[in-house]
């Protein structure tokens, strides 16, 4: 697991994850969320995960 700060603690997902997500091919919210399992559990997670997955596929 990365070094970085969890954003999801019942995921225990970081942004890192996100973005290694996004490098992989993933093209959409949805695809991160598979890719991450990631919004499945908490609705708090799910809108970090969304504002970070937008922020990343702008990149």
């Amino acid at each position: 697991m990365n070094k970085e700060k969890v954003i999801c603690p019942c995921r225990k997902l970081t942004k890192g994850d996100i973005l290694k997500a996004v490098e992989q091919g993933a093209s959409s919210y949805k695809e991160v969320k598979k890719a991450t399992k990631a919004g499945s559990a908490c609705g708090k997670c799910k809108k970090q995960v969304k504002k970070l997955t937008k922020k990343a596929l702008k990149e």
